[in-house]
């Protein structure tokens, strides 16, 4: 089974050869970004900002995709350290009390 690749410029999904070189434009491929131009650049100055390497890149740009498993999302339900918990319905009072 081939891997599937997205572009992190423009968020499009891309299947390039399984060499990951493209003969007729002696170019290689790249696992993060498509073959457009600007594309290139936007990714290329992201990485160099993020300081991560592209095959790590590539796998959080798939996962959030949704093509390697399930999209994982931030549990919504956390309650932060040193914070009251919220005060039910019934136990709010109001001036009219």
């Amino acid at each position: 089974m081939r891997t599937i690749y997205v572009c992190l410029g423009c968020a499009g999904q891309y299947l390039p050869p399984e060499s990951m070189t493209y003969p007729s434009l002696e170019k290689t491929a790249s696992p993060v970004h498509c073959g457009n131009p600007s594309c290139e650049a936007v990714v290329e100055d992201s990485l160099a900002m993020m300081g991560v390497p592209e095959d790590v890149v590539a796998k959080w740009a798939r996962r959030a995709a949704g093509l390697d498993g399930e999209v994982r999302r931030p549990r919504s339900g956390r309650r932060s350290r040193g914070r009251r918990p919220g005060a039910a319905p019934a136990s709010a009072r109001s001036k009219l009390l």
